[in-house]
């Protein structure tokens, strides 16, 4: 073999490492000169939009901020029986307000408002997103996920969505991190996912998610998992009893406050119980994987994903007709249309029930099981490539949890999508907002489809700068559209004394 023809073979790795740094480089750039921008954009538009459009309390903030009026009053002690969350948000109202108030001549509405955008703007990107960044650099940016269209719809708003998703995803990036050294950082993480759970109660089943992980870091390397799926499982409860006091005990302290919370509330709601039973709403796991495949596109869409789908099926179609029955089933049986949902034309959901998802039996029953059934592929084929696998024999090479990918295993895998099936399938509410813990843990764990591109010197030549661009373009397009729709296309309600809009 002549010297050039060994040329590109020798040049390989040095080429592949060329091109992740590039993509580093770009990552840090894009989000440096994006995130002062998108936060001049959102800072303005949440000034016109709080000060100009909706000026008043907009359907839940009517509970929300009546329970932070109280705190601010000094009457700690009443409770609106029409909330269902717990008091955070309200305490974290009630600081903010606390302090602003001798700032600004903004009304309290206003201030309140901030929380969310200070939390969305600030503390989302740079306290919990950046370390992640840092370790995952090429995975995603976080200006794209700053600007994730459930999330950032909330920013002009006082709710409690985007404190609890602040809260508990910063639970796990001090548990993948470690900023704080192992012991610390882990007491810090089952911390944070406790109080995330006094903004939303099911934050509690994200806290099963972080501390297997926590436990599965630690065992992979400690036990060696192999090839061997059921021997992993047994070396990953072997460790986690090993060490249940250092790496299972915070997050069981938890646990055992929300079943204490349980047997005292004698429900996961704290008001309003009527209209909050907890079901087995199955269908609700379908429209939440359809929603993530939706806002996901950017990062698998081609021709080669589409084609692996058809092949998939054709090549097995007795399997593919009864997956496709067992969801027409789900369907018939397990689909719940809350009265509140038909009554409320203002959400987004409603159009989707009505215009599409419950049209006529022909859109119910065979256009919808197929949609769903490609949305449940691309849930689980986007993650497939980024599972760590191991060697039947030889041990692992890192030897520090801290120093490992941000990367699932198949143990973690599975405890992902049952923790996502367990946070959407018992609500009887048709809410997009309950998507968004489900999507952002599934999306910090996969990566973008990298575009390979033919090169004189290597034909293995990578770059995923081009699909992370688009994914914050489109998350910008949804987010135009849906600000466009609230704020042209007003209309009355005559219960209501202001004009009501249309949102997530």
């Amino acid at each position: 073999m002549t010297s050039g023809e060994e040329k590109p073979k020798e040049n390989v790795e040095e080429l592949l490492e060329q091109d992740i740094q590039r993509e580093v480089e770009t990552g840090f750039l894009a989000n440096l000169i994006g995130w002062p921008v998108l936060s001049m954009v959102l800072g303005f538009s949440f000034y016109k939009l709080t000060t100009e459009i909706v000026p008043y309390q907009f359907i839940d903030e009517i509970f929300h901020v009546d329970q932070t009026v109280r705190y601010i009053s000094g009457r700690w002690t009443e409770w609106n029986p029409k909330i269902t969350t717990p008091p955070g948000l309200y305490i974290l109202g009630w600081f903010n307000y606390k302090i602003m108030h001798f700032f600004t001549s903004w009304s309290t509405l206003t201030i309140l408002r901030m929380v969310n955008l200070l939390g969305g703007v600030v503390v989302w990107p740079w306290v919990v997103l950046r370390p992640l960044f840092l370790f995952n650099a090429i995975g995603f940016w976080p200006i794209t996920l700053m600007s994730f269209p459930l999330m950032a719809a909330y920013y002009y708003l006082y709710y409690t969505d985007v404190w609890s998703t602040i809260l508990i995803v910063e639970s796990l990036t001090l548990a993948l991190t470690l900023p704080f050294g192992e012991t610390a950082s882990i007491w810090l993480s089952a911390l944070c996912g406790l109080v995330s759970c006094t903004f939303r109660q099911t934050n509690i089943i994200w806290n099963i998610f972080i501390m297997v992980l926590v436990v599965e870091r630690r065992a992979l390397i400690h036990k060696d998992f192999n090839n061997v799926n059921f021997n992993n499982y047994l070396k990953f409860t072997i460790h986690a009893i090993e060490n249940f006091h250092t790496l299972i005990l915070p997050y069981a302290l938890n646990m055992v406050a929300f079943a204490l919370f349980l047997l005292f509330n004698r429900s996961i709601t704290l008001g309003d119980k009527d209209n909050h039973v907890v079901g087995l709403h199955g269908v609700q796991f379908f429209y939440c994987l359809t929603f993530m495949a939706v806002f996901s596109a950017p990062i698998w869409v081609s021709r080669l994903f589409l084609k692996s789908y058809l092949t998939r099926n054709l090549g097995k179609p007795l399997r593919f007709i009864f997956e496709l029955l067992g969801i027409i089933l789900v369907i018939r049986y397990f689909t719940v249309i809350h009265p509140f949902l038909l009554a409320d034309n203002r959400h987004f959901t409603f159009y989707l029930l009505k215009k599409i998802i419950t049209r006529n039996f022909c859109f119910k029953y065979l256009l919808m099981p197929a949609v769903y059934h490609f949305a449940t592929f691309t849930y689980i084929e986007v993650v497939r490539p980024r599972v760590m696998h191991f060697h039947p024999i030889l041990p692992i090479e890192i030897k520090s949890a801290v120093d490992l990918p941000i990367q699932l295993t198949h143990i973690s895998w599975t405890v992902l999508i049952l923790c996502t099936f367990m946070t959407v399938v018992p609500s009887p509410l048709f809410e997009p907002r309950y998507y968004i813990l489900p999507f952002i843990f599934w999306r910090l764990f996969v990566s973008a489809s990298p575009e390979a591109y033919i090169s004189k010197e290597v034909p293995t030549r990578f770059s995923c700068t081009k699909r992370l661009t688009f994914e914050l373009i489109w998350f910008i397009i949804i987010n135009a559209f849906t600000l466009f729709i609230f704020i042209k296309y007003p209309f009355v309600w005559t219960t209501e004394q202001y004009l009501q809009r249309i949102t997530w």
